[in-house]
């Protein structure tokens, strides 16, 4: 057997088991939904906030087009996960308690969060378990964007551009099926990428603003790097047993990958421990 052909077994083997969302949530005494309201101003005199989301296992959504700062609704039926809003200096941290919390919930548990962003420059802190997200931050002016997870599945998307500039933008995942679109139009000037066993498709289309640096890390998985037709794009892969395949008219020199395009470039360096990296230009 190849090395292609081994590294894909193990991956398939291994990220199956690893991204299996079939883990229960610890017995938890349910009662009625409780719907918990989300409405808060655009703060006054300041030019940026910061908003931190701290979740259990559950469900996020996040959209923009708030008229507020932000609004929206958390549906729960579990006593314990009853939200609280604790201000500092600078913005609002929406905090949950996560003790005792495997898994997505099944059945009877309930623990939606709904939250609708404004226009007011933000520097969103996303801290969850076990979650399944959709994440459409199209158009949201977002200064800085940090998601932590446990594993999730998950889709984040940039449909129209991040009308300021994100300083940097972080995400840190277990074991996870993650899903980009539209990275360009997130108008970072870093972006740094960490996961675990998993399935993670990256796609860089949109308005690239600026020359800009990408760092993915991965222990295990398939990994899938989408890069616009015209765009120019640097990549240095390093690990162990791995395997990259290419698409499109790429220049190879050892473990250096590079397309040539116009206008600002992306540059990335790959470090993988075992899995499967495919570079694909369209």
């Amino acid at each position: 057997m190849n090395k292609k052909n081994i590294v894909l077994v193990i991956i398939i083997m291994l990220t199956s088991l690893a991204c299996s969302f079939n883990v229960n949530v610890p017995r938890v005494t349910t009662e009625k939904e409780t719907v918990f309201e989300l409405n808060e101003a655009v703060p006054q005199n300041q030019e940026s906030s910061e908003l931190e989301i701290g979740m259990g296992a559950g469900r996020l959504n996040i959209i923009g087009g708030s008229d507020e700062w932000i609004t929206g609704e958390i549906i729960f039926n579990v006593p314990i996960w009853n939200p609280n809003i604790l201000r500092t200096s600078n913005g609002l941290r929406i905090i949950q308690e996560t003790k005792n919390q495997i898994g997505i919930p099944e059945d009877n548990v309930i623990n939606d969060w709904n939250i609708i962003l404004g226009d007011h420059p933000t520097d969103l802190e996303i801290n969850a378990g076990a979650y399944q997200g959709d994440l459409d931050l199209s158009g949201i002016p977002l200064t800085k964007l940090r998601i932590s997870d446990g594993a999730s599945q998950s889709k984040i998307k940039f449909e129209t551009l991040n009308p300021v500039s994100m300083i940097s933008f972080y995400y840190s995942t277990g074991a996870s099926t993650v899903e980009f679109e539209g990275l360009a139009n997130a108008n970072f000037e870093n972006m740094v990428f960490e996961g675990g066993a998993g399935s993670y498709s990256l796609d860089f289309s949109g308005n690239l603003q600026r020359d800009t640096d990408i760092e993915i890390t991965y222990g295990l998985g398939d990994v899938k790097i989408f890069i616009p037709n015209g765009v120019a794009a640097y990549v240095i892969v390093d690990g162990g047993l791995n395997n990259v395949e290419l698409r499109g008219t790429w220049n190879v020199s050892g473990n250096e990958y590079s397309i040539e395009g116009s206008g600002p470039q992306l540059f990335f360096t790959v470090k993988m421990g075992l899995g499967n990296l495919q570079l694909i230009s369209q």
